[in-house]
Parts: C-alpha cells; structure tokens; sequence
C-alpha cells in the first residue's frame, strides 16, 4: 500500500492481487466506470422490453384503453392540459416504475397539479383494475404506459399544444 504501480498492474490486478487504498482516485473511477456500465445495460434492457409492446397492442387493449380514458376524462373535465403534461405524467410513472423494479430512476421531484392529477387519475385505474382482481405485473403495467408515450409523442404537432389529446379524443367520447 502507498506504492506506485504500472497503469497495467493497475488494471489488472487491483483489488486482486493488491490491496488497494479505499481512497485511491482510480480504484473509485474504476468501480463507478463498471457501476455506469452495468447501469446503461439494465437501462437497455428495460428500454428494449418497454419497446416490446409495440406492435403486440391486441394483448393489452383494455389497459391501453383505460389509462387513454382516465387522460381523455381529465382533458375533458379540467381542459387545461397540454400533450407536454400528458407526457410528464408518463415520464413519471414510467420512473417511478424504475425505481419499484431497483433499477436506475432519475431524480422526481413531486409534479405539478396537472401532471399529478394524470399520475392519480393513472394510478386510480389501476388500483380499480387491481379490485376487480385484474391485478397485472408492474412490467406490464409500464409497458401499456410506454405504449401511450409513444403515442402522445407520434402525435405531436408543433403547432398545436394539445394534438395528441385532440386525436385520443375522436376515439374517447
């Protein structure tokens, strides 16, 4: 210990081979470098399984259609909400989700009263579905959740504020 050692030795043989200091500044870049790494895979691998569900609708439809309708109601009762809170609302449950399956979630802070009223309204279908027994996986449930955000985000118009809550709308009467 205190020694200097060869980048190679380094690399290959601390924590090994050597008993290296706890404080030393390339034993920690090292683990948060494979701490990082394994992150961005897990991370990979929840994105590509949320993608799964593109395509594969049919299976989930009445979950789809229940979190569309709980916004579309929303929309229409309070009419002072944006596809960009929709969207939020999504990210949150979404990170949320994460979080509940220990993997990396970004920092929530709580939202605002028009992105939580969209998280409550969300989760309130679930808790409903969950007493009528019809209890899904939280992957399941993140996976519709997705669905919609891509959704929300394929039809956004630029132009127009609230494009995806119009054309849910047309569906949603």
């Amino acid at each position: 210990m205190g020694g200097l050692i060869c980048p190679q030795c380094c690399g290959t043989k601390k924590e090994k081979e050597i008993d290296c200091s706890p404080d030393c500044f390339y034993l920690g870049k090292s683990k948060q470098y494979f701490t990082d790494r394994q992150e961005g895979v897990m991370l990979s691998d929840f994105e590509r399984e949320m993608k799964s569900v593109i395509g594969d609708e049919e299976q989930y439809m009445d979950i789809l259609q229940n979190i569309e309708f709980i916004i579309h109601r929303i929309y229409r009762e309070r009419g002072n909400f944006t596809d960009k809170h929709v969207e939020t609302a999504l990210e949150y449950l979404l990170e949320m989700g994460k979080a509940q399956l220990d993997l990396p979630a970004k920092f929530l802070t709580e939202p605002p009263p028009n992105v939580r009223a969209i998280v409550d309204g969300i989760n309130d279908i679930f808790e409903f579905r969950e007493s009528l027994r019809a209890r899904e996986h939280l992957l399941i449930r993140l996976k519709c959740i997705y669905q919609v955000l891509d959704s929300v985000r394929m039809h956004r118009n630029p132009t127009d504020d609230s494009s995806y809550l119009k054309f849910a709308s047309q569906f949603l009467r």
